[in-house]
C-alpha cells in the first residue's frame, strides 16, 4: 500500500488520506473545503486530477 505519492495539483508528494480528499472534490460528490485550498483555487484541478495516474475511477 501506498502511503503518500506525487500529486501534480500539490506540486508535493501527498498522503493518500489528502489524494481522497482530491478525488472527492473533483468528483463533486465532497465539499471544496475537504480539499486544500490551493488545490480548490487550481484553474485546471479537475483536467489535472482527472488524468493524473492516481486518480481513482471507482
Amino acid at each position: 500500500m501506498v502511503d503518500n505519492r506525487y500529486c501534480p495539483l500539490m506540486g508535493d508528494n501527498i498522503e493518500d488520506g489528502t489524494c481522497f480528499d482530491i478525488h472527492g472534490v473533483v468528483e463533486g460528490v465532497s465539499p471544496e473545503f475537504t480539499a486544500p485550498k490551493k488545490v480548490v483555487e487550481h484553474e485546471n484541478r479537475d483536467e489535472i486530477c482527472l488524468n493524473c495516474e492516481h486518480h481513482m475511477f471507482d
